[in-house]
């Protein structure tokens, strides 16, 4: 076969890799919210016949589900394996879960371990004590990390660059208590670092409030935050300070069983500058 032949017949890398590019997008975009297939070319600039093509092979093969009756794509079962498989052995779920279901009984908490994903807190785990939870605090709800306590944990603990990078756009308000002036978060990031933990009030949600600490590995580096959700109405001054207490503490004991020692300072503290130190825990 003349090489000119084979070389047409042969599939080029970079084409196969931007299959898998254009397939991940997809499933992204899904994961989202589930969208209909010319929503998904729209958002994502392909022509439909490659729409049509990527989504016929991903829905073959379980990474996406196909509701007949509107036309929407969701995420499908083999995602839903490939994301579990994610969270077994994962070392921050390894080295909290017990403690975390302990205390959420003791404390009668909504109570999750969660780590940053891109500008979002993802929840790996929660634990709820009633037999009805407190709503969008299960693991399929993710918020942005300018709102919620976990989200300002994850953000003040994380490489300052995340935060540059996240107010290249404008910060939306889940309500009317979410923070969306840059200088206001930068100011409530710095209290977070300072004090070691973060509180706020019905900034997720009307009805809620929640307060969170920082999770450490054995070098520093922030593996993720703990977090305790109660109703708004319980947040008493009283409350409130027991729960701080409870929260800083089972951080400390997730991060020593990660590796961390107390009393190391964290590994993203000194890129912020003169004038944030912060206490590891409290």
């Amino acid at each position: 076969m003349p090489a000119a032949d084979a070389a047409k017949r042969e599939p080029r890398a970079y084409a196969s890799l931007q299959g898998v590019g254009r397939a991940l997008s997809v499933l992204e975009a899904v994961a989202e919210r589930p969208m209909r297939a010319n929503e998904i070319a729209a958002r994502l600039g392909l022509k439909w016949t490659t729409a049509h093509r990527t989504l016929t092979h991903l829905l073959e093969h379980g990474y996406l589900r196909r509701d007949d009756a509107n036309g929407t794509y969701a995420v499908g079962p083999r995602l839903y394996y490939l994301g579990q498989a994610y969270l077994f052995g994962h070392p921050l779920v390894a080295a909290g879960a017990q403690l975390l279901r302990a205390v959420a009984k003791e404390l009668a908490v909504s109570a999750q371990l969660n780590e940053r994903e891109g500008f979002q807190a993802m929840t790996l785990l929660a634990v709820d004590h009633k037999l009805e939870a407190i709503p969008k605090t299960t693991p399929e709800f993710h918020f942005p990390l300018h709102t919620g306590s976990k989200g300002h944990v994850l953000l003040a603990y994380s490489e300052p660059e995340v935060l540059e990078a996240m107010l290249e756009s404008p910060l939306v308000p889940l309500t009317d208590r979410s923070i969306t002036k840059p200088r206001e978060l930068r100011s409530r990031l710095a209290t977070v670092r300072a004090q070691g933990y973060a509180v706020t009030r019905e900034d997720v949600q009307h009805g809620t409030g929640s307060v969170a600490a920082p999770v450490f590995y054995a070098d520093g580096r922030l593996a993720g935050a703990v977090c305790f959700i109660v109703e708004a109405e319980e947040m008493t001054e009283e409350r409130v300070a027991s729960l701080v207490g409870a929260v800083c503490r089972t951080a400390r004991e997730v991060s020593i069983q990660l590796g961390w020692r107390w009393g190391d300072r964290p590994a993203a503290i000194d890129k912020w500058g003169r004038g944030h130190g912060a206490r590891s825990a409290s």
